[in-house]
C-alpha cells in the first residue's frame, strides 16, 4: 500500500511540473535582424509595476484598448522592446504578432499585399524619400502628438511619423590622435596634411551612414544648401585627404578607430554612445562638428487598408508620445522628440549640439545624382586605386 502511495505521490507531482511549464509564461524571442527571411513572433501583453501606479482614469482608457496587432518590424530587440513592449505595458488587453525583415524586403512584401494587407504598421526602415515614392503603399495619419515636435521633424507628407532619428559626428581615438599631433574638433580639421590617408569614411554609394555623412557635409559646409559650390568644394578637399580609403562597412568606420587603427572616424552616434554605456568607451570622444551636423530621421506608418486600422493609429500615438520618447531619452539612441531632454549622461543634450537645418525633399530627389557626382571626384582623383577598408 505504501508503495502504491509513493508511486501515486510521484505521478502527481510529476503532472503538476508538466502544467507549470506549459502554463509558465515563454521568454521573448530573439529578432533576426537578417534580411534573408522575416521571421514572425507572437507577444503578449503583461501588467507592469508602473501601471498600478496610473491613475484610475488611465488605467480605465487602456483597458478600453484591445486587439491584436501585426507589426512589420526592422528593429532590433532591444529598440523594438522600447516601442512595442512598453505598448504592451501600457495596454495590457493587446497583443502584437511581430514579422522582422530588412526595409527593403518589408516594403516589397507590402507593395505584393497591397489590396489584402497582412501587416497593420511598419516599425523603423522608413525615411523621408519612402514617403514621397512609397507613400501609397500607407494610410493617411497624422498623429496628435505630431505638434509636439521640432519642426524638422515633423509629418509633414501625412504618411510616416519619425521616431528616432540619426546624428552624425565623428569618432577619436585619443591615444591615436595623440600621435599626429593635431585637434580635430570639426570638418574643417579633417582637411589637415597630418591626417592625409588617417581618415575613415564608409562609402556613400553604397552605405547608409556614408550617404547620411555626405548629405551633411554637404548641407553643413553649404550653409545649409546641400546644392552649393561650396559644400562640393568641401566634398572635393576631404576626398584628397582620404587617400583613396573608403570602407563598404558602416561598421568597420567606428570599429577600426575603437581598435586604434584610424585616429579618426566619421560616423553616428548610436554605437559610439554604446561604446560608452558598456563602459568601454574611455578612450574614445564623440566629436559634434562645431560647424554643425544634421538629422536623419527615421518612421513608422500604417499600412493601406490595414485591418486593425483603430489600434494601429493607437499604437502610432503611442510611440510619438512624450512618455515613449522620454524612454528613448535615457537609451543610446536618440529619439525623433529632441525637445525631450536626455537622460543619458552619454549621449549628448541635443540643446548642446548646433544643428544645420537640411533640404530632407532636396535630398531625397537628387540623392542618385548627388552619388553620380562623388563617383565622379572620387574616381577623377584614384581611378581604379581605391584601397576598400572592408568589414
Amino acid at each position: 500500500m505504501k508503495k502504491i502511495l509513493v508511486l501515486l505521490l510521484a505521478v502527481t507531482m510529476l503532472l503538476g511540473m508538466v502544467a507549470c511549464a506549459q502554463n509558465a509564461e515563454a521568454p521573448a524571442e530573439t529578432k533576426d535582424t537578417e534580411t534573408t527571411a522575416p521571421t514572425e513572433t507572437t507577444q503578449n501583453s503583461a501588467t507592469s509595476d508602473a501601471e498600478t501606479n496610473e491613475s484610475e482614469d488611465n488605467a480605465q482608457a487602456a483597458g478600453d484598448v484591445s486587439g491584436n496587432l501585426v507589426v512589420y518590424s526592422t528593429m532590433g530587440d532591444a529598440e523594438y522592446e522600447l516601442f512595442v513592449g512598453s505598448f504592451l505595458e501600457k495596454y495590457p488587453n493587446v497583443t502584437v504578432d511581430c514579422v522582422n525583415g530588412g526595409a527593403g524586403e518589408l516594403k516589397t512584401r507590402i507593395a505584393e499585399e497591397a489590396g489584402n494587407p497582412q501587416g497593420d504598421v511598419m516599425l523603423g526602415g522608413l525615411v523621408y524619400v519612402d514617403a514621397l515614392t512609397k507613400g501609397d503603399l500607407f494610410e493617411e495619419y497624422v498623429s496628435p502628438n505630431d505638434a509636439n515636435m521640432p519642426e524638422s521633424v515633423k509629418n509633414t507628407t501625412g504618411k510616416v511619423s519619425w521616431i528616432t532619428t540619426q546624428v552624425v559626428n565623428l569618432i577619436i581615438n585619443k591615444e591615436k590622435l595623440a600621435e599626429f599631433g593635431v585637434e580635430v574638433t570639426g570638418y574643417e580639421d579633417l582637411l589637415q596634411p597630418e591626417l592625409k590617408g588617417q581618415i575613415i569614411a564608409a562609402d556613400p554609394t553604397s552605405t547608409s551612414s556614408g550617404w547620411n555623412n555626405l548629405a551633411a557635409m554637404l548641407t553643413v559646409m553649404g550653409n545649409g544648401d546641400a546644392s552649393s559650390d561650396a559644400g562640393w568644394d568641401y566634398v572635393t578637399k576631404l576626398i584628397a585627404n582620404l587617400d583613396g580609403k573608403i570602407s563598404s562597412s558602416s561598421s568597420k568606420v567606428y570599429k577600426s578607430v575603437y581598435e586604434g587603427e584610424y585616429p579618426v572616424g566619421i560616423t553616428y552616434e548610436g554605437p559610439c554612445v554604446t561604446y560608452k554605456d558598456d563602459g568601454v568607451g574611455d578612450g574614445i570622444d564623440i566629436v559634434y562638428m562645431k560647424e554643425g551636423t544634421t538629422v536623419t530621421p527615421f518612421g513608422a506608418a500604417i499600412i493601406k487598408d490595414a485591418k486593425n486600422m483603430d489600434l494601429a493609429k493607437v499604437f502610432i500615438d503611442w510611440i510619438t508620445s512624450d512618455e515613449c520618447q522620454g524612454m528613448l531619452a535615457a537609451s543610446v539612441q536618440r529619439g525623433a522628440n529632441m525637445n525631450i531632454p536626455t537622460t543619458n549622461p552619454n549621449l549628448l543634450d541635443a540643446s548642446e549640439i548646433k544643428f544645420v537645418d537640411s533640404d530632407q525633399e532636396y535630398l531625397s530627389t537628387h540623392q542618385a545624382e548627388i552619388q553620380e557626382k562623388w563617383t565622379e571626384l572620387w574616381t577623377a582623383a584614384y581611378g581604379s586605386n581605391t584601397v576598400d577598408i572592408a568589414g
